[in-house]
């Protein structure tokens, strides 16, 4: 969908699935101050009749934050933000982090915002601190002092996304203590980048909204029949025009890093290869009756095994996520058609030497479900991302249904056409689900 994404976000027209979405909402429900965002001070009419960001959930009260806060326990006075306010970090891990809360601040306030490390704290300072796991909960102290407290260090990260929120609506927040943590581990946004070339300041525009959110997963589709967007030095004949080079790639993932976002890789094997088989068409599938398929790999041929391993093995040291994505989407229904291929077992080999590939790579393979026929047939240690039954639409077809894969091993993850699958334009359009509906009503 579109949105509107602000300072200190930077202003942008966006397309993603659910990250705008929620600023939209968050939006609706402060309204007030420019451009639907409150300016610090301003007071806002919430329920209840009072200046203050709360609002009414269930019968309770608690802060107005996206996501809805686990719990939420009022206490007495305030905490108020002004000049003096400073960032203090307790434990030094999180230096990192509280150096960019204060710029955030700043650029939030207009107010000049130090940061320091351990030190005493005073009203209208902010604390950080963490108690040395790597969890993504944390505790919020709202007090003459607040003190945000990490189960790790992505838990107090996500702990100021939280305080954030609360002082672009007010610089005066009602004390209480709020206890959070994400429901789901992997939370997140894949841009199709393959198809659609988008500018290094879009990427962290994006991953700076995944972080407000809380999001942790931002899934980058590098390669499809309309472009190839690496750099490549072994084979510089399929790069595209418009690319990242080696060096984008490594301050973009450096970046996300500081929001606490991985940053998963997608080169689409052995269909969506248009890009990289116009520079090799003697690599094409071909069928029985001589259609020639611009997208498909010929995975007969061993030199097609040749050219796949040559990029792996050029681009999976380039990202230091524990994962990789090999694609494995739409390559082929009828395999009586291509019988060079020597039936369904061809794919099954593919995903099991791209598995092995990636492995002895240190990382974990993932893939898009709809070719996974039977239970079994893959190994149990690739990721599954369940998207598609498989079919000619997406809502039925023979792809293994997300229990079947549970009960073969697999992890999975829902990535349902229906809600999350968002186009700007095409067949697929008239499909988007209304952003108001899925927010409101998937339960993934």
């Amino acid at each position: 969908m579109q949105g509107d994404i602000h300072d200190p976000f930077a202003s942008v027209r966006a397309h993603t699935r659910n990250a705008t979405d929620a600023r939209n909402l968050l939006r609706r429900r402060a309204a007030g101050g420019h451009d639907g965002w409150v300016k610090p001070g301003v007071n806002i009419p919430f329920p209840g009749g009072r200046a203050d960001p709360m609002w009414t959930v269930g019968g309770g009260r608690g802060p107005a934050v996206i996501p809805a806060l686990r719990t939420w326990m009022p206490g007495t006075g305030a905490y108020r933000f002004g000049p003096g306010t400073r960032v203090l970090a307790s434990d030094p891990r999180l230096s990192g982090t509280a150096e960019l809360l204060a710029g955030e601040l700043q650029a939030v306030t207009g107010v000049s915002i130090p940061w320091l490390g351990d030190h005493w704290a005073g009203p209208g300072d902010v604390v950080l601190g963490m108690d040395g796991g790597s969890g993504e909960g944390y505790r919020l102290d709202i007090g003459p002092v607040t003190e945000i407290r990490g189960t790790g260090a992505a838990g107090a990260f996500h702990g100021t996304r939280t305080l954030l929120q609360l002082l672009r609506q007010d610089w005066v927040i009602p004390a209480g203590r709020a206890e959070d943590r994400p429901a789901y581990p992997e939370r997140g946004l894949m841009l199709d980048v393959g198809r659609k070339y988008l500018t290094m300041a879009f990427l962290r525009r994006q991953i700076r909204e995944l972080g407000y959110l809380k999001l942790n997963h931002l899934h980058l589709h590098l390669s499809d029949d309309l472009g190839f967007r690496l750099e490549s030095g072994t084979h510089p004949e399929i790069t595209s025009a418009a690319h990242y080079s080696r060096a984008e790639i490594k301050e973009l993932v450096g970046y996300a890093a500081r929001y606490h976002v991985r940053v998963l890789p997608e080169i689409d094997f052995p269909a969506h290869m248009g890009a990289i088989l116009a520079a090799h068409p003697e690599l094409k599938l071909v069928s029985r009756r001589g259609r020639v398929r611009d997208g498909l790999i010929d995975l007969s041929n061993p030199a097609a095994y040749a050219l796949m391993g040559d990029l792996l093995g050029e681009f999976l040291p380039l990202f230091p996520g524990e994962y990789w994505h090999i694609g494995a989407d739409e390559y082929v229904r009828d395999f009586r058609a291509y019988p060079r291929l020597s039936g369904p077992r061809a794919f099954a080999r593919f995903v099991d030497w791209a598995g092995g590939v990636v492995r002895a790579a240190g990382k974990t393979a993932r893939m898009w479900n709809d070719g996974i026929r039977a239970p079994g047939v893959v190994s149990p240690e690739v990721v599954v991302e369940h998207w598609s039954a498989g079919g000619r639409t997406p809502w039925c077809g023979p792809a293994c249904r997300p229990a079947d894969l549970v009960a073969a091993g697999h992890r999975v993850q829902n990535a349902a056409f229906t809600p999350t699958y968002y186009v700007t334009g095409g067949v697929s359009a008239p499909f988007n689900v209304p952003p108001a509906v899925m927010y409101a009503g998937w339960r993934p």
